[in-house]
């Protein structure tokens, strides 16, 4: 049974698009350096808190030969450039990838007349993302919630209340003064934005909070009804 490649939300069966090939399973492995000590045996490895983008290469084809092949072409390069979901799920069912850039290795038209196939590569970030993962709601202004993924991830808060008010996510404690309404933070763009989406940094005070693996405490001070959470858990 062949797997299913899913991406820009469209699965390529619908394209008439199937995997001749498809990369292995990659796990995700901390970037390290090692380092020669003059009289000591071996190296000290010292471990940099990153991970590497990982590359996933398939091999495709078309399950139609009789179509026009710039037709298929065609088809091709709006499913992979016309991006509109940049999630990638391939074998490992409700987790997905997501992708910073497209490589088309070859000539997709010469290869596929020669060999009956083309090869794409996806380069994804470091780690898989649950596709059914459900936004958070706190409404307790001291609250328990736990990340059962395999790293601390980043999240996209959005806070509910007026005026200045801080929030403390276990260590990190982050204060915002002047809200209307509500305010966004987004852990992983970096970004402080008011109701309107304009960029309210300017009254931020303090530094973006992260998600701990396992328990993460919440508490907050001041006018604040409701925390929205999208927790964006990750998966080795």
């Amino acid at each position: 049974m062949e797997k299913k490649l899913i991406f820009n939300n469209i699965c390529s069966e619908e394209l008439e698009i199937i995997v001749v090939e498809g990369p292995p399973e990659v796990l995700s492995e901390e970037e390290y350096e090692e380092i020669s000590i003059e009289g000591r045996n071996g190296t000290v490895t010292i471990n940099k808190g990153t991970f590497p983008n990982i590359e996933k290469s398939f091999i495709l084809t078309t399950i139609n030969l009789d179509q026009d092949i710039n037709l298929m072409i065609e088809k091709i390069k709006t499913w992979l450039f016309k991006i509109k979901d940049n999630k990638l799920l391939y074998a490992i069912p409700n987790r997905y990838n997501i992708v910073k850039k497209i490589v088309i290795e070859e000539d997709i038209k010469t290869t596929f007349e020669e060999y009956g196939d083309f090869k794409v590569k996806f380069i994804c970030e470091p780690f898989y993302y649950d596709l059914l993962e459900k936004n958070i709601t706190v409404t307790q202004k001291q609250t328990n919630i736990y990340n059962n993924g395999d790293f601390a991830s980043s999240p996209r808060v959005i806070i509910y209340g007026t005026g200045d008010f801080q929030i403390t996510i276990n260590d990190t404690t982050v204060q915002i003064n002047n809200v209307a309404e509500r305010v966004l933070l987004d852990s992983k763009l970096f970004l402080c934005l008011d109701k309107d989406n304009n960029n309210k940094s300017i009254d931020m005070i303090g530094n973006f909070p992260l998600l701990d693996k396992g328990k993460n405490t919440i508490t907050w001070i001041g006018n604040i009804t409701k925390l929205d959470i999208e927790p964006r858990t990750i998966y080795r």
